[in-house]
């Protein structure tokens, strides 16, 4: 009996400090927040020259993925679907290309690119088009007007509206000992505030 308490209590407290520590090691993304609600009603279709272009501001270093919702009705669209970024000046810093017959019908879809370093507080713009897909090949992203304060804007059909996409930016840890860091101050925070 006593060897089962004991045995408890070791893998009890192996899955509570060394577990994570482990599991971290594997992160290669981390959200700079949650995706920002939508209707799903509102929707922009995109296809040759009709594209989507919206203003951020990055909340972090190590910019390295854009993600939002995307619709593809009835897996029409097999050709790429391309996201572009600019910075203030609209010079090409990165672009990222995604094969529409990789995305599903209301999917989640992450934009991945090589890590920017300095992105933090800095504005960007991103297009996302499709410019081989013809009108029966159309994807459709979802947009709102309320947004949080580092979406600025969108442009659409060369016109612009407040609010935007519905983006979650992602960002490449440091190092892994600042996310490991991290996830045990959280934790520490969390246990003592229970």
């Amino acid at each position: 009996m006593k060897k089962l308490v004991w045995f408890t209590t070791i893998a009890t407290l192996f899955l509570i400090f060394v577990a994570p520590a482990i599991l971290a090691l594997g992160i290669k993304l981390i959200p700079g927040g949650d995706q920002p609600g939508y209707d799903s009603a509102q929707r922009l279709s995109i296809y040759r020259t009709r594209g989507i272009m919206q203003q951020f501001t990055s909340q972090g270093t190590n910019l390295s993925a854009i993600g939002t919702s995307i619709r593809n009705p009835n897996l029409n669209n097999k050709k790429d679907i391309i996201l572009t970024l600019y910075d203030d000046k609209m010079n090409v810093i990165r672009t990222s290309v995604i094969n529409g017959r990789n995305v599903e019908d209301g999917n989640f879809i992450k934009f991945i690119f090589d890590p920017i370093s300095d992105s933090k507080n800095t504005t960007y713009v991103f297009d996302l088009a499709s410019p081989d897909a013809g009108p029966e090949e159309t994807i459709e992203v979802f947009y709102t007007q309320n947004m949080p304060n580092w979406i600025e804007q969108y442009t659409y059909d060369k016109k612009a509206y407040p609010g935007g996409l519905p983006i979650v930016l992602y960002f490449k840890p440091v190092s892994k000992i600042a996310v490991i860091k991290s996830i045990y101050s959280n934790l520490f925070t969390r246990l003592l505030n229970q």
